[in-house]
């Protein structure tokens, strides 16, 4: 059962998206903050491509849209106001289906693909309670099983 402050903080959230250089394009779209597996997996299914990227902070909170919408940077450039530097951790979540040989899967396994593993970074991706629940489940038989790459 959730706790009410992880109840209260997960919900559809109007994200932005823009770049840090005069003249760059704004742009806003729809996101989730700090989502559930259940509201990950539901983003995936309606978006273009199956896949959703995400950053969390260094408190664990999570930003999660799909992939066609915006880049990362972007993302955390308008959602805060400062360039990033490393200190967040960013990637994609994407469905994976070990027996077959498409590139786009529309149901399987969930992938994480966590982009800077190499920074401090990569650390934050444990504070968030949605993807810590994720990684316990590297080591799972069948469908309950995550599989989580360090790019």
């Amino acid at each position: 059962m959730k706790s009410f402050n992880q109840h209260i903080a997960e919900k559809s959230a109007k994200l932005s998206a823009t770049f840090p250089y005069k003249g760059a394009e704004w742009n806003d779209f729809r996101g989730l903050e700090n989502p559930t597996e259940k509201e990950i997996v539901a983003l995936m299914k309606k978006s273009k491509q199956k896949e959703l990227r995400f950053v969390v902070n260094g408190d664990g909170k999570m930003w999660a849209w799909d992939t066609n919408d915006a880049l990362h940077d972007a993302v955390i450039f308008a959602q805060t106001g400062k360039k990033y530097d490393g200190d967040y951790a960013k990637g994609v979540i994407i469905f994976f289906d070990v027996n077959s040989d498409k590139i786009y899967h529309k149901s399987g396994n969930l992938k994480v693909i966590l982009h800077n593993s190499t920074r401090p970074a990569s650390k934050f991706v444990f504070k968030n309670t949605t993807l810590k629940a994720l990684a316990k489940r590297i080591n799972a038989k069948g469908d309950e099983r995550v599989y989580w790459t360090d790019a």
